[in-house]
């Protein structure tokens, strides 16, 4: 039986979640991201380049960190156990330690169907118009100091790529409304 390792299916971590988690106190657990089954902690609080996480209260998998500075300051990276720097480290189902999404096998879901033919096309809009939904939905205040949001700006340009003239219009129409 083959089964499609899918990127969206696996629980990740950014370093910049780890980062804030540890600044409310010495350790931590992602109960934001429904995960309360796994901790995270420093051994040494001294050394912030050594992360012990711990899946089900199983022994700990210990993760390195790394600062790279760039010219705007600094940015925190994992060191996969395969040597890769990367920026997220995925837990799949059928795993039990954190590891980069090429040392998994995972794949992005878009990359799964042939988007040239026919049913791809319609399948492939249909997840863009759901990702879209998403953002909508997560998306805090749309309106700042009289004029459309960064973030509401750019979720209307990925509207007009995907071919959702409807919202655009309708968004352009509010916004003549705002300003009258």
């Amino acid at each position: 039986m083959n089964t499609q390792r899918i990127i969206e299916d696996a629980f990740s971590i950014t370093p910049k979640e780890v980062s804030i988690n540890l600044k409310k106190g010495e350790s931590g657990n992602f109960v934001t991201k429904k995960r309360a089954d796994i901790n995270f902690w420093l051994d040494d609080p001294a050394d912030m380049f050594n992360l012990s996480i711990s899946i089900s209260g199983q022994e700990p998998q210990t993760i390195k960190l790394e600062k790279v500075f760039i010219t705007f300051g600094e940015r925190s990276y994992f060191l996969c156990h395969c040597g890769k720097r990367v920026n997220k480290l995925y837990l799949p189902s059928f795993c039990n330690h954190f590891a980069c999404r090429k040392c998994h096998k995972l794949q992005y879901f878009l990359t799964t169907f042939n988007k040239n033919s026919i049913a791809g096309q319609q399948f492939y809009k249909m997840n863009r118009m759901q990702k879209l939904a998403e953002t909508r939905a997560s998306m805090g205040r749309i309106i700042y100091r009289g004029n459309y949001s960064k973030k509401f700006n750019r979720f209307l340009q990925l509207c007009n790529k995907a071919g959702l003239d409807e919202v655009v219009d309708k968004a352009q129409g509010l916004m003549e409304l705002i300003k009258a």
